[in-house]
């Protein structure tokens, strides 16, 4: 999958109280989970500002736990990233129009 936003899929139930996000595809696919505290870092000497976020799986769809590696980290942390793009834009978007 080339885009991220062809990685994932908002999925809601009625036990949880947050969103959580479904993997659609690869290796991970089936895995339901959620986000935790996210917080900005220090500002890194080339200008990145990289940022922590915490998770909690909710559902592993048989994927061992030994699986969840940098690889996973990296593809939740793509998707993070591409959520708060989003989230981000809409704001901008709402403010010029209103």
């Amino acid at each position: 999958m080339s885009n991220i936003k062809d990685s994932y899929v908002f999925v809601e139930s009625k036990s949880q109280d947050q969103t959580c996000i479904g993997i659609k595809g690869g290796k991970f696919a089936g895995v339901i989970y959620k986000y935790g505290k996210v917080s900005l870092g220090e500002e890194t000497e080339d200008g990145h500002m990289p940022f922590k976020f915490e998770f909690d799986i909710v559902d592993n769809n048989s994927v061992p736990r030994e699986e969840f590696g940098n690889d996973w980290i990296d593809l939740i942390g793509d998707i993070l990233v591409d959520i708060m793009e989003e989230q981000y834009g809409e704001s901008d978007n709402r403010e010029n129009y209103s």
